[in-house]
């Protein structure tokens, strides 16, 4: 539900930023066909002295013209510290007043990397702190006869006779599942699903997805975290006064909580990406079962770290085809952790696609200069506007957005490596973050978050996730 209010969103917003003129240029995208080997391949740049910065006026003006250093011969360029620029119309507007952050690095390093598996003592670690009081044990983690009466209860409430239906049939069906006895957790090396029953009758579960690319450690079977935003959205659904989200304990309390889950289950060279106060809930009965913190864990690099792989990309439009090109897609998703951490300690844990770091394939890559990465984002957001022009018109929608760009961040990103299949890069990567809110007149809320991303090393349009 989520995804598809956040497409709706998309639409609206870019169906009120369509009056912009048609781009003279074509979006560039990166669909795999660069020769991104052999320009890793090229000799690595000396590194810039760290004294060397870019002057504290740094940026863009809307027509693009650097004021900031070129790269000098044999030397990466230094980018600004800051840049604006706008389009806008009656109706809405885009505004650009964005921290450039490249964490102050004076070398620009690729990783080349692969995917790994799941480590079962790892898991059976993390698990045993997760899923604690265990009295018996079942394969699987679906439904199963003693679920329904309390999924029908709710489908009660909502009055929907079909699903009521569906939910009878579907319990006549369901069998009855006996727990085998036992005190810990209790995977074997191959990881599979798993549901943990305690003392008190409650469940909790252990995951991972057929592909292997996905682990789920959960202390409720069922339950699931979510942001303010989304806990007001559902709340608000069900007609009941939203409750504010209250952690009873502070983020600090909590990042040291992660830190020693993750120490212990040895799991070494991550950091917090980001971290809000989040809910748990019931999915069965969107009953709060605690208030918290959820945090986004990813890698350190010399990069800034920021996790993309949970934020809308623009599928609404922004990469929406044209001229019957194939977007190019990673190999796999981007590596992320998800920790939400209550009072309790950690209650729910989820990790996707880890990775092996096999080598550095340049030390220092040259990066294209800024100028370069601009010029090719807002050629993306005209074309984006102007797509749109027209079935906006023809829908006659009234709606308006404010759009925001206030972070642009240079990071790493997974891209497929050439005729290498198995092997990817963590290339260095612009990231625009995009902020939708409300026009001031509609209370100028905030409505989500997108990311964009561009080559470092030749400004091209680079998806930030798995599509296929």
């Amino acid at each position: 539900m989520k995804r598809i209010l956040t497409v709706l969103l998309a639409i609206l917003m870019l169906c009120a930023l369509a009056c912009q003129p048609t781009p003279t240029e074509d979006v560039v995208f990166n669909r795999g066909d660069t020769d991104v080997d052999a320009i890793i391949a090229a000799s690595p740049l000396p590194t810039r002295d760290a004294t060397q910065s870019a002057s504290p006026t740094s940026g863009a003006s809307q027509s693009h013209e650097p004021e900031y250093d070129e790269a000098t011969e044999g030397q990466n360029p230094i980018f600004p510290t800051r840049y604006e620029n706008e389009l806008s119309n009656d109706a809405t507007s885009l505004t650009i007043d964005a921290e450039v952050i490249t964490n102050g690095l004076t070398s620009y390093p690729v990783y080349e990397v692969r995917r790994a598996d799941f480590d079962a003592e790892q898991v059976r670690t993390m698990a045993g702190e997760i899923i604690t009081d265990i009295v018996g044990v079942r394969d699987g983690t679906g439904f199963v006869k003693s679920d329904y009466p309390v999924l029908m209860e709710k489908a009660t409430v909502w009055g929907d006779n079909n699903v009521l239906t569906w939910l009878s049939q579907e319990m006549q069906a369901a069998e009855d599942v006996e727990y085998r006895e036992v005190n810990e957790v209790c995977i074997e090396e191959s990881i599979e699903k798993q549901t943990y029953r305690r003392s008190d009758g409650t469940t909790g579960y252990i995951s991972v997805s057929p592909n292997g690319m996905f682990l789920t450690i959960s202390r409720c079977s069922g339950a699931g975290a979510t942001d303010a935003r989304t806990a007001f959205a559902i709340e608000t659904s069900e007609e009941k006064t939203p409750t504010p989200i209250a952690p009873e304990l502070t983020q600090q309390e909590a990042e040291n909580i992660l830190a020693g889950f993750l120490e212990r289950a040895g799991l070494e060279g991550y950091v917090v990406g980001s971290a809000e106060p989040a809910r748990f809930s019931s999915g069965k009965t969107t009953e709060i079962i605690s208030d918290g913190w959820w945090f986004e864990v990813v890698r350190t690099f010399e990069y800034y770290p920021i996790s993309v792989s949970e934020k809308d990309q623009g599928s609404a439009g922004f990469l929406q085809p044209r001229d019957g090109d194939i977007l190019y897609s990673p190999p796999w998703y981007p590596e992320y952790m998800r920790v939400y951490i209550d009072a309790e300690g950690v209650a729910d844990f989820r990790w996707q696609a880890p990775v092996e770091i096999i080598g550095v394939a340049n030390e220092n890559v040259r990066l294209a200069d800024f100028d370069t990465v601009t010029k090719s984002a807002m050629n993306l957001f005209s074309a984006a506007f102007a797509w749109y022009q027209k079935h906006y018109e023809e829908n006659n929608m009234p709606w308006a957005l404010c759009v925001k760009i206030e972070k642009i961040i240079l990071t790493v990103t997974l891209q497929q490596a050439k005729n290498r299949p198995g092997i990817a890069y963590l290339l260095p990567t612009w990231v625009f973050l995009v902020d939708v809110y409300t026009t001031p007149e509609m209370g100028g809320r905030f409505q989500y978050q997108e990311a964009y991303g561009f080559s470092a090393i030749d400004g091209t349009r680079v998806p930030l996730n798995h599509w296929s």
